[in-house]
């Protein structure tokens, strides 16, 4: 009698993990993903664009500590920031939000970045290669 209710539980619960064993598979599948996915809000500049402005924004910063202001009251930052803010058709506000966000998410922020170095040293090496050719 002992046997036929341990083999009668050893099948239930074979049965319950080949019903739910999918369903738990795909919900720890799913919260593994969930942690590394962060939704992007629409008032937040894309991580793409984000890229491209950030380098911008760090050769501003670059050339202003380099001297390369022509007054003293950093005038021309201000001017540089506004030029990039009309080029890439955002505000002084949403940049800032936007920066928020990505530091409020490091895992992103940290995405971005990786891709602003790779960009400023792209531009590095365009510049160098274009300071050394011939003719210039």
């Amino acid at each position: 009698m002992l046997h036929l209710q341990v083999t009668s539980f050893l099948m239930s619960i074979k049965s319950f993990s080949i019903r739910f064993l999918p369903l738990i598979l795909a919900y720890l599948l799913l919260s593994c993903h969930s942690k590394n996915y962060v939704a992007i809000p629409k008032d937040i500049i894309p991580p793409d664009s984000m890229v491209v402005i950030l380098a911008e924004a760090h050769v501003i910063q670059a050339a202003a500590l380099q001297g390369y202001s022509q007054n003293s009251k950093d005038t021309t930052i201000d001017m540089a920031y506004q030029t990039m803010w009309k080029k890439h058709h955002i505000t002084d506000s949403s940049y800032t939000q936007s920066i928020r966000f990505y530091c409020n998410n490091a895992r992103l922020l940290d995405s971005i970045y990786e891709k602003v170095l790779n960009n400023l040293n792209q531009q590095k090496i365009e510049l160098m290669g274009a300071k050394h050719s011939p003719g210039k």
